[in-house]
């Protein structure tokens, strides 16, 4: 077996191999790398393993993170929930880590089933779903409840576009982007640029979805899906909260959970929640069971998997969630943006 660092002539190997492991998700597509890349500058140091008959045999996705007045450290991977070595062995997999560690520090995560009850509250975890053959099949699996609240979003007058094609993502992506910068403000957290939205979905193009719900002609909820194989996962769904007796989150979830379903997909991500706070008891509702996250940090030397920080310290973080959302919308996208390329989680 040969390891090496992956090219750009390598991707059509790369993503045929991704799309066909039990275990990869949409962010282990090269697409991801290409996209940190060229709208963060944030190099790929993706690792391929070939078998003696060229073949590959393993895939291990990673960014050389860096950050201003720092070192690079590479970290698998960054602005998602998950990313990890994939391989057709234990063997293999360890291989890839083992060569990732003897040239630098780096950060994983792994995850894997877990009881429920056995979680711990504020516990960050993903939330899957499996899916049926249609969504037909989805909407009569859900509770009179659930489907009411579906239902609620369009008896108030909304409606949503859905693209599915890099032309369509382009009409959309600015209506996407305008509900997502003002959530971001609210929720006191920095913005990703404009440009790395536009990447994301130029690399992916046709595994990718943008859903956007109006008001009329105002948008007041949007998303973002990328799939891989027979896995979609939603990195991004924001909705204004003034609209939210709307229901726009119920129209944004089923529009996309609806597509994807029909297009083959068998699990959907809903992305990292707290164990039983807001968000997780809306992912739950649909069905969706959580999985732990766990990240592990190459520079520790700790053996146990460690919590990696996702946010400022307290005090900083109340002085932030007190302020920002007070300050003009363009300074904290202009402000965040700046800032956000260097936040790997």
């Amino acid at each position: 077996m040969k390891i090496r660092l992956a090219t750009q002539q390598d991707k059509k190997r790369w993503d045929a191999y991704v799309e066909t492991h039990p275990l990869a998700t949409p962010y282990h597509r090269f697409a991801w790398g290409l996209a940190c890349e060229h709208a963060y500058k944030q190099p790929m140091r993706y690792l391929i393993a070939e078998d003696d008959q060229h073949q590959v045999c393993g895939v291990l996705p990673c960014i050389a993170f860096k950050r201003p007045f720092s070192a690079a450290k590479s970290v698998a991977l960054p602005y998602c929930d998950t990313g990890f070595a994939l391989g057709d062995d234990d063997q293999i997999t360890a291989s890839l880590l083992g060569k990732l560690r003897s040239q630098s520090d780096y950060r994983d995560v792994s995850h894997e089933p877990a009881d429920p009850e056995a979680l711990q509250a504020g516990q960050k975890v993903v939330l899957r779903l499996p899916l049926p053959e249609n969504s037909e099949l989805l909407m009569s699996s859900f509770k009179s409840k659930l489907r009411s609240q579906i239902r609620k979003a369009e008896k108030n007058g909304l409606t949503m576009a859905l693209s599915e094609t890099p032309n369509e993502h382009v009409t959309l992506l600015p209506h996407f982007y305008d509900v997502y910068k003002q959530n971001m403000r609210l929720l006191a957290s920095p913005a990703h640029a404009y440009s790395w939205f536009e990447s994301v979905i130029a690399h992916y193009g046709d595994n990718a979805r943008v859903c956007v719900v109006y008001q009329a002609s105002t948008p007041i909820g949007a998303g973002i899906v990328i799939m891989n194989g027979t896995v979609a996962a939603i990195p991004w769904a924001s909705t204004l909260p003034q609209y939210n007796r709307l229901a726009p989150n119920m129209m944004l979830y089923w529009s996309l959970l609806a597509n994807v379903t029909d297009a083959g997909m068998q699990t959907f991500d809903f992305g990292r929640s707290s164990f039983g706070e807001g968000t997780y008891k809306f992912k739950t509702q649909w069905g969706a069971l959580p999985y732990p996250l766990n990240w592990h940090d190459g520079s520790s030397t700790a053996h146990q998997p460690q919590a990696v920080e996702t946010g400022p310290p307290g005090a900083v973080r109340q002085l932030a969630e007190n302020v920002w959302p007070k300050l003009p919308l363009g300074f904290t996208v202009a402000i965040g943006s700046a800032i956000r390329r260097y936040i790997s989680l």
